[in-house]
């Protein structure tokens, strides 16, 4: 699934949303300036209280108009209180000097600028009752100095006319604009939304990506695990039946038909990593799994093997993942340590499950060692399932594998076997009752050693 990210709408939706805005703010300029020059001319024609009034209301017109101007440019909220401090000094100033009962329509036209600019409700409220405390402070003014406080405030008189035009246009004008901003938040939050959706999609499309790759990867080591590991038996017993054709031809057959058997093993192993299975064992637990990857390994050749396993239930994941490690333990100790003799425990601590592999070969250094694939894979696969793995050796002295890996990776609790138990996969030529190394007593529960009296581990 591609997504395709959808062209972003928030910056187009915010350049028609101020160009709106700008249109509004000039309209109001336009009509405060009409206004205004009514207003003016009014004072001329004695609406003025003294002679030098209508020149006063002119010049404070201009600074109300000069201050709307100025406001049509895009300022941020802060940078537009002064402006509105100006305005609210000079509309007291241009109500008593033009006076003329209509300066509240100019005290509209100017709050109307404020309530277009306002981040809130409060903040409007707020202005407009600084503002109309001043025209209500002047209006008292005037009527006292008029003589006609008794009749300021009847009902019918312009000062309520002022107080229902400028609480209506309050009311209205940021009904309006709220009704307009929650519009538009609702607009932004979609594109918000769209874009997040999209981002998801893109994200999912990586997600997709990397679990393919990484389910690849997967299938790749498992098939390097199964079928490394079962070509290496191959290998070894072919050579083991190489080796005994001339002394021993029966013998040189039963490891050629051994041989047989676990090239059909890898075969059907090598059809179930491809076809994304498990490979999983069926009716066995998966104790009896392992010891079967390992009587595999010895069986038809010169290698002893030698087990301690717990029959611990563990979640599918973590079973193939230990079957896999097992595999490749036991194929690079023959492929590149040499080993004939090896030492596997899988033991449940209660709050881990640990995991080790040794065996005799001949070790490396590893001031020099380097992983190799199968080793780096497994470091991060028992990393990613919350364990850890190390690796251990020195010249001469074999080499060890030590993984351990949580308890969230058991399904339940299981019995331990009793101290001591050990299970020793049989190998070619080992006469029954044996002990390695020549030993006449008994072997350990089905050990088998054909090293020339050389002892495992």
């Amino acid at each position: 699934m591609n997504a395709r990210p959808q062209p972003d709408k928030a910056p187009r939706e915010k350049l028609t949303a101020e160009r709106m805005i700008l249109i509004v703010r000039v309209l109001l300029l336009a009509v405060l300036v009409v206004m205004g020059c009514i207003i003016c001319a009014s004072a001329f024609d004695g609406a003025a209280p003294f002679r030098l009034a209508p020149y006063l209301s002119i010049a404070a017109a201009a600074v109300l108009v000069l201050s709307a101007g100025c406001k049509i440019f895009p300022l941020p909220y802060r940078r537009r209180i002064g402006w509105y401090v100006v305005d609210s000094v000079f509309l007291v100033a241009y109500s008593v000097f033009s006076g003329v009962t209509y300066c509240y329509v100019v005290y509209a036209l100017v709050l109307s600028d404020f309530y277009l600019s306002s981040p809130s409700l409060r903040d409007s409220a707020i202005y407009f009752g600084a503002n109309f405390g001043l025209y209500t402070a002047w209006y008292i003014v005037i009527s006292v100095i008029n003589n006609a406080i008794a009749s300021a405030f009847v009902i019918s008189s312009q000062y309520f006319v002022a107080l229902i035009v400028l609480l209506l246009h309050f009311a209205m004008f940021n009904f309006a604009m709220t009704v307009w901003r929650k519009n538009r938040q609702i607009e932004q939050n979609m594109a918000d939304l769209e874009a997040s959706r999209n981002e998801l999609l893109h994200a999912y499309d990586k997600l997709e990506e990397a679990t393919l790759l990484e389910e690849r990867n997967r299938i790749a080591k498992e098939i390097h695990d199964t079928a490394g590991h079962s070509l290496t038996t191959v290998i070894m017993q072919t050579e083991a039946a190489r080796l005994a054709i001339d002394r021993d031809r029966d013998e040189a057959v039963r490891c050629i038909s051994a041989a047989n058997i676990q090239a059909k093993n890898c075969l059907e192993e090598l059809r179930l990593s491809v076809h994304l299975l498990s490979g999983k064992r069926e009716n066995v637990t998966f104790k009896e799994y392992l010891e079967n990857i390992l009587e595999e390994t010895s069986s038809g050749t010169y290698l002893t093997v030698r087990s301690r396993i717990d029959d611990v239930e563990l979640t599918d994941e973590a079973e193939r993942f230990i079957a896999n490690t097992l595999r490749e333990g036991l194929a690079n100790g023959i492929r590149h340590g040499g080993g004939t003799a090896f030492l596997f425990e899988l033991e449940d601590r209660g709050s881990f499950v640990e995991f080790l592999l040794s065996d005799n070969g001949k070790g490396t250094d590893m001031k020099t060692f380097k992983e190799g694939f199968g080793l780096s894979g497994m470091r991060v696969k028992a990393e990613s399932m919350g364990g850890m793995v190390h690796f251990s050796s020195e010249e001469g002295e074999g080499f060890e594998i030590r993984l351990s890996l949580p308890a969230s990776v058991k399904k339940a609790r299981s019995a331990r076997p009793k101290a001591g138990e050990e299970r020793l996969a049989p190998s070619a030529g080992q006469a029954p009752g044996a002990e390695p190394g020549g030993a006449d007593t008994a072997p350990a529960e089905g050990g088998t050693n054909t090293d020339g009296g050389r002892d495992p581990l």
